[in-house]
């Protein structure tokens, strides 16, 4: 099986890597510019040539990444539509996005100080200031999405239905989750930052071992989740035939042997021994 590549460009701090490691899945690789300015290509300056020439290896990576079976998503300025067009005739199967912003919003997210280095001359050749940057016409097949109107979570949703890279959700968790612990945190917060995912919670009967509703279980969650875009919760019946549980089945996230230890029931009777002594309910 044959990868693909999700090209994205753009001024300096217009948000390309943020949307990139958005973008990360199981098989997929990063490559980005400042990295591989920092490892591959230490060689390489600011020169239109140098930079052609930066683009040019990190494409042939990106050929040869995807003809072993790799996703790739590149994150690199690529100021000019002839280093495009060169990455077009490199890379087989290739979708360029447009990341933009304004100058002044790339100028405050400039935690480097870049552009006032490069407004005072200290730093040459510098895209937007002293060097140009060409923006792609209409028609060119370039996706644009724009980071200064738009949230992360609207742009990644943009990308993934404009270029069809990847289904919605990428992970569900199915679970009792009686209570949330550290070991289900764990589970869910590996793949969280760069995924959306879907937290599954089992309509379970109430009774000494499930003694919390599902909607007072999805209220916990939503709680603890509630500056997280990724996640979302929703209840599910509890069918009989849906098969959970560690190596069963489903792709396992590997977690901390000390994680994996952490019993449910355990923890469960914990915060009973917590209520019977604060006379608190935990959904309080």
């Amino acid at each position: 099986m044959v990868g693909e590549t999700t090209w994205l460009f753009g001024l300096p701090c217009s948000g390309k890597t943020t949307l990139a490691e958005g973008l990360v899945g199981p098989k997929t690789v990063h490559l980005d510019g400042d990295y591989l300015r920092d490892t591959l290509n230490t060689d390489l300056g600011f020169s239109k040539e140098d930079r052609t020439e930066n683009l040019r290896r990190a494409a042939g990576i990106a050929e040869g990444l995807n003809k072993q079976g790799f996703d790739v998503v590149a994150s690199f300025i690529t100021p000019y539509e002839s280093q495009r067009e060169m990455i077009r005739e490199k890379v087989s199967d290739v979708a360029f996005v447009h990341v933009k912003a304004p100058i002044d919003v790339c100028e405050e997210r400039d935690v480097k100080g870049m552009y006032e280095q490069a407004r005072k001359g200290k730093i040459e050749n510098f895209t937007g200031i002293d060097a140009p940057f060409e923006v792609p016409e209409q028609g060119e097949g370039v996706l644009e999405v724009q980071t200064a109107m738009h949230s992360k979570k609207e742009n990644l949703k943009e990308i993934n239905m404009e270029l069809n890279r990847q289904s919605e959700p990428s992970h569900v968790f199915l679970g009792r989750w009686q209570p949330l612990h550290d070991g289900h945190r764990t589970i869910i917060d590996s793949v969280a930052d760069n995924r959306e995912v879907v937290v599954a919670i089992r309509d379970t009967e109430l009774s000494e071992k499930n003694p919390f509703t599902a909607q007072e279980r999805k209220e916990l969650i939503e709680d603890v989740y509630s500056n997280h875009p990724n996640v979302e919760v929703m209840i599910v019946p509890d069918i009989d035939t849906v098969t959970v549980g560690r190596e069963v089945g489903y792709s396992v996230v590997s977690v901390p042997e000390e994680i994996a230890e952490i019993s449910g029931t355990e923890t469960r009777q914990e915060y009973e021994q917590c209520e019977l002594l604060t006379g608190k309910h935990l959904s309080d």
